[in-house]
């Protein structure tokens, strides 16, 4: 799953601010791990073809999809 609240040292900015990724103490890593699309072998969506979670929230449609992956590209650059 990617995160969109890890920033590129891996540690969270978003609720746990400050800390490293709580992976399965996260409810979007929970989330995450139930989706129908996900890969059981695999961190891999197969509603959009791509490795990593966009989250629920960013899964409603292609739109959103994309807004959501632009968003996590601006934040590693």
């Amino acid at each position: 799953m990617h995160c969109k609240h890890l920033d590129a040292k891996g540690m969270c900015t978003g609720k746990y601010q400050g800390y490293a990724c709580i992976k399965k103490q996260c409810p979007s890593q929970r989330e995450a791990m139930a989706c129908e699309f996900r890969e059981r072998s695999g961190d891999y969506c197969r509603k959009y073809n791509r490795f990593g979670c966009v989250g629920k929230e960013s899964c409603t449609s292609l739109a959103d999809y994309l807004e959501a992956v632009s968003e996590d590209e601006e934040q590693t650059t």
